[in-house]
């Protein structure tokens, strides 16, 4: 399948299983992007989310093959690429703030109704999300909990 490949040190997209949408990226850390199939001409271009720093998570280049950015923030990136002057691909990253490793943590960060959440451990945080926002939770050592809404 054609389109845009992103890779970055936790995140490979194999050649071939090319989507238009991933998630699995983390904020502040470098994405490397090409295409599939490769052509002579690239035009690229990035569409940040709300509050983003156009000088911190620009592209590396316009023109060029491969290109860099590193987003500065969690949420929704739309990455665009003209390839050859005739092929427009289109790419939705998803960049979250917290690396999940395992298939078993990522169950432990579903959403539960509050009675069933337990308040986590001193310095653990736990993160959920859902259609109404993300939602960071951290025991201090005053064995108080605070609630943080991650955007």
């Amino acid at each position: 399948m054609a389109g845009i490949l992103a890779n970055s040190s936790s995140h490979t997209m194999v050649s071939g299983s090319v989507d238009n949408t991933q998630a699995g990226y983390l904020a502040s850390e470098q994405i490397t992007l090409s295409t599939s199939p490769t052509a002579s001409s690239y035009s690229w271009g990035i569409s940040r989310p709300a509050g983003s720093s156009a000088a911190r998570s620009a592209l590396s280049g316009d023109t060029d093959a491969n290109v860099t950015f590193t987003p500065d923030l969690p949420g929704y990136w739309v990455i665009t690429c003209t390839v050859g002057g005739t092929a427009a691909y289109v790419l939705r990253l998803t960049v979250t703030s917290l690396a999940v490793q395992t298939a078993a943590q990522c169950l432990r960060l579903s959403p539960v109704a509050d009675a069933q959440v337990e308040a986590p451990a001193v310095g653990v945080a736990v993160f959920c999300g859902s259609d109404h926002g993300n939602v960071l939770c951290v025991k201090d050592s005053a064995d108080t909990v605070k609630v943080v809404t991650v955007t």
